[in-house]
Parts: structure tokens; sequence; C-alpha cells
């Protein structure tokens, strides 16, 4: 999937200007796929939308993150200031992200993972415990960060949750034609997670 789209068609009658997401965790927690998915679900509605992704310096055990932007106009440059809607898989990923939070920013949290919300109690942030709602509930735990992308959904402008289940799809293809089930364990995990908040 390529890091950049350009839709030929754009409605602006749903969002105007751009939305700017940061989702951040530990290796190995699909930070670069939760914000691919946000950006290609976008870019399939006719939106203009980049993903970037940064990882931390230190050789082994760094902090990824990854910058997703949409909008109805063209993106000159993929990388921002400050996030409209910021989502943290760790504690790590809370400890460093602070720079980027603004007044009004959205912040959703994995409390499995984070225990630590007194850095950003101001913003509100929206605790979930996608870990143990993916072990319990679905019997997998590694679907966590579908449920994180399913409680995003509520608040990115101009996607809708078909939108998402059509990235997914694209996406996870190679997956779901070795494993048909996992498919549908994906949309539930997506549907599970947008239940959890309201926007």
């Amino acid at each position: 999937m390529p890091s950049c789209f350009r839709p030929a068609v754009t409605n602006r009658t749903v969002m105007l200007g751009t939305y700017n997401i940061i989702v951040s965790g530990e290796g190995g927690q699909g930070v670069l796929s939760i914000a691919e998915i946000i950006a290609y679900a976008a870019w399939l509605q006719g939106r203009q939308a980049v993903c970037v992704p940064y990882f931390s310096t230190e050789k082994r055990g760094g902090v990824s993150t990854a910058f997703a932007q949409i909008g109805d106009r063209p993106i000159s440059f993929p990388k921002f200031r400050r996030a409209d809607l910021w989502v943290a898989l760790s504690q790590r990923a809370v400890d460093r992200i602070g720079p980027y939070l603004r007044e009004g920013t959205t912040v959703i949290v994995n409390s499995h993972l984070v225990g630590d919300l007194s850095s950003i109690e101001s913003y509100g942030p929206h605790a979930i415990d996608a870990t143990a709602l993916a072990t319990e509930r679905l019997k997998k735990p590694r679907t966590f960060n579908m449920i994180i992308l399913g409680a995003m959904l509520r608040f990115v402008p101009g996607i809708t949750e078909e939108g998402f289940a059509a990235a997914l799809d694209k996406q996870f293809a190679a997956q779901y034609g070795r494993d048909p089930e996992l498919r549908d364990l994906n949309r539930q995990a997506l549907d599970l997670g947008y239940g959890l908040l309201s926007s």
C-alpha cells in the first residue's frame, strides 16, 4: 500500500481543511497499520490522505509513531505540529508525545498498557482496555488494535464504517486469503470499538 494517496474526487460537504492524527506505541502493536488503514479509508471516500511512519532512535525497543493527515485539499507536507486525534497504545508513547497535544485534541489510550494518565488528564482521555476486550470477548488478544481503530472511527470526519471495512479488506487481503475467518473477527473488533465511545 503506498504512503500517499491522491484521489480524483473530493467531497467537500463533510469536512474542510485537514485533520491530523497521530498513532504511537511499541513495535509490533500495529501502529503503522492503523494509520495506513485510516489514510486508505479516507482515500477510498474521496479525500486527500498521507501516512508517514516515524521511529525513535533507540536501536531496540523504541517507540513507533505514525502521522496520518486527511483533508479536502492537496497535502504538501505530511508532518504537523499539533494533532486533532492522538492514540497511545503504551505508556512510553504517552510520555513522549506531549508536544503534539493542543487544546481540543481528542485522546484515546489503551488503558491496559497505560497506567499513568496524569500528564494528559486535562485532555479528558478516553481510556479503553482494548487488550482485555480483545482477550475476553473476542478470544484473540491481537485484535486489540482493531478495537482501537473502531473507537477512532467515532472521531475521524468524513469516513464511514463501510469505508473503514473496505480499507481493512485491502490491508489484510493476503491474510484473509489464508484465514477467511479473520475478516469476520476484524469486523467484530471494529464494531466493538465503535460502540465503546460517543463522539
